[in-house]
């Protein structure tokens, strides 16, 4: 039988540890309002904070109550969450969404009066070299595939000496065979 005094000492401890609670749960909150996220994720992260709660109220059991669980020390987490979301809780949500808004417009001036500019210009020049770059492999393209045909029908080499030896004169043939 544990006493009254020391029930009350739990249950106080309770109340501190649902707002700590409460502390961690907001941080996931000010995080989901600074970058959306899906469905899933919110999800996932709410199985990973209940997962979070189960381990710290298990760990808080058994250092304060020997492990056993009492429903003041529950009433009292949750006590304690509630008084906090609904208080403190509900202004930092205030303050933190405030806080956000600012930054979002901070960086979107940032991004509209120095950064888009610079992007801007490098889209542009890409374009213009892209189109220079664009017009010179097509130039050097044919004028590879001219000189391709050239070494092919004036030239007699090892790969096309078959194809091209109708089209050689008389002398021309006598003149290789006496080289090879």
């Amino acid at each position: 039988m544990i006493a009254v005094n020391t029930q009350t000492i739990i249950f106080l401890q309770a109340l501190l540890l649902g707002a700590a609670l409460g502390v961690v749960y907001d941080l996931f909150r000010i995080f989901r309002i600074a970058i959306p996220l899906p469905a899933s994720a919110v999800v996932a992260e709410d199985v990973i904070y209940f997962v979070f709660c189960g381990f710290v109220s298990f760990f808080f059991a058994m250092t304060v109550n020997f492990g056993q669980v009492r429903f003041f020390i529950l009433l009292g987490e949750t006590l304690g969450f509630l008084l906090y979301y609904l208080t403190v809780g509900a202004l930092v949500m205030k303050c933190a969404k405030k806080i956000i808004a600012a930054i979002r417009w901070i960086l979107l001036a940032v991004w509209k009066w120095l950064l888009r500019p610079v992007v801007q210009i490098f889209f542009w020049i890409g374009k213009k070299s892209g189109r220079i770059f664009g017009k010179i492999g097509k130039n050097m393209k044919k004028v590879v595939q001219k000189h391709r045909k050239h070494l092919q029908t004036n030239r007699i080499l090892l790969y096309n000496y078959f194809k091209n030896r109708r089209s050689v004169s008389k002398n021309r043939r006598e003149k290789i065979r006496r080289e090879h």
